[in-house]
């Protein structure tokens, strides 16, 4: 009887050691998920180091927490902290650090009695007295976490022993942070990369703008000088038109014959120093020609408000692209009009799903390449049209030039950034190399065909804002 009540106290203490093994693992499991969960959730490097720490508080008791990596040879240096002093500070490898690396946990009963230690005490913002000491890896390479209480001896024999339990938990946890950090990173790259790309059309918009000025104030000063010229006229003939005004005035109020006789004879010398019917004409022409030139400058304006329009602007997710080559031939007027013929064929096609400023942007660019690349005589041809590409409907643009052609192997590198065959300070590289990001971002691409001495042809192809399987061309 005996023999079987101490077979059951055993059975019993077995039980009990496995369901506090179980409860153990389920306290490590719930902490592990619970702890992954909240680092997917961080959104930059002090968050999720804030919130790693925070894990570990569920677990080990402390007042602050570092992680010591290997620097140099016999030197640590703390990598992460709670306490934002210790950070980058420097430990020498003493003994029980060593131990720490190399073998399992080791609890310190009171920290103060370590050499390696009371260098760093004046760093704590608490009075620290007891340490923990968890060895993991990290970047493959061995670590430690250390833990640490202001309570003398609080780090017993239990903590070493959950810390041997935890230390796969804490390699996980090493390893969801690193996991964390380099999507974080990847994040941030993409998020540079956008603003390098952003900066460089910037750039690019503005060279484009600083080779068009003098052609566009150009363009602009004529219709305004004209229009000046047309206003001084108006101004010297305001006088004659206001003697003539009094002379109706005087004659709306003459009472007697003798009266309208003397304004009669007023009149008919009015008429004979200033020839009424010729002045009427030349207002008239000269309200026609004024309405023309304001008229041109708006269009100018208008088209440099297109191109410099925002590519940020959220409503803005359509364009349409016939506009977009009336706005840009525009800009681009004065570089073209002593050289070369212009023709235009512009079909009637749907919108575009695209930024009206930078698509803009691209035709602009390869207007003015197009005009560096002809000479007096030769032919700029667009033409827009809507067509079936690979079972999507797409607008395709063509920006045909009889000019001098590009060289076979310069094609090949035509798109890459900084390449350009123009002498210097006639362009900066970038131009193709965006028209092409730009084009691409928008679902579309960008082709070139060309041959020396004959001409070159840009072929642009961009899906339409409201795609549909029905044959469009039928």
């Amino acid at each position: 009887m005996s023999k079987d009540y101490e077979n059951v106290l055993e059975d019993l203490a077995l039980v009990y050691r496995l369901k506090e093994q179980a409860e153990a693992h389920k306290k490590e499991s719930d902490a592990l998920l619970a702890g992954t969960r909240a680092l997917l959730t961080a959104r930059n490097e002090k968050e999720l180091y804030t919130k790693m720490f925070g894990i570990f508080r569920s677990l080990y008791s402390y007042d602050v927490s570092f992680v010591l990596e290997n620097d140099s040879k016999g030197k640590m240096r703390c990598t992460n902290a709670t306490l934002p002093a210790l950070l980058d500070s420097h430990w020498n490898i003493d003994e029980t650090l060593s131990r720490a690396i190399k073998r399992s946990p080791v609890a310190l009963f009171n920290v103060k009695l370590q050499p390696s230690w009371r260098e760093h005490l004046a760093l704590f913002d608490t009075p620290i007295t007891s340490a923990l000491l968890c060895p993991f890896r990290v970047h493959h390479q061995q670590a430690v976490m250390v833990f640490c209480h202001q309570t003398l001896g609080f780090y017993t024999q239990e903590y070493v022993d959950m810390a041997n339990r935890y230390r796969t938990f804490t390699q996980q946890m090493s390893m969801s942070v690193q996991a964390k950090l380099m999507a974080l990173e990847t994040v941030k790259l993409k998020e540079e990369k956008a603003q390098v790309e952003k900066s460089l059309i910037s750039s690019e918009k503005m060279a484009s703008l600083g080779l068009l000025a003098a052609g566009v104030a150009h363009e602009i000063n004529n219709p305004i000088a004209f229009v000046n010229s047309n206003m001084m006229f108006i101004k010297d003939v305001l006088p004659s038109l206001t003697s003539m005004q009094n002379i109706v005035q005087e004659l709306a109020g003459a009472t007697t014959d003798e009266e309208r006789a003397a304004v009669a004879e007023k009149a008919k010398q009015w008429e004979s120093d200033n020839k009424l019917g010729p002045i009427v004409d030349e207002i008239s022409d000269i309200c026609d020609e004024s309405e023309e030139g304001l008229n041109r400058v708006t269009d100018i304006i208008t088209s440099l408000r297109a191109f410099s329009h925002s590519s940020d602007v959220t409503d803005d997710d359509t364009a349409n692209i016939n506009d977009c080559v009336t706005n840009g031939l525009r800009l681009v007027n004065s570089e073209l009009k002593h050289k070369a013929t212009i023709k235009t064929h512009l079909a009637d096609i749907p919108l575009v799903r695209g930024k009206t400023g930078k698509l803009n942007q691209v035709l602009v660019n390869l207007f003015v390449n197009a005009a560096q690349a002809m000479e007096v005589g030769d032919t700029l041809s667009v033409t827009t049209s809507c067509e079936r590409v690979d079972n999507k409907n797409m607008v395709i643009v063509k920006v045909e030039d009889t000019g001098s052609g590009i060289e076979k192997d310069d094609l090949e590198k035509l798109f890459d950034p900084f390449y350009t065959t123009k002498p210097t300070g006639k362009g900066t590289g970038l131009g193709l190399y965006i028209s092409f990001s730009i084009i691409d971002s928008m679902g579309g691409q960008i082709k070139v065909r060309s041959e020396v001495n004959v001409g070159t042809t840009f072929t642009l192809q961009l899906p339409v804002a409201t795609d549909s399987s029905i044959d469009i061309l039928s």
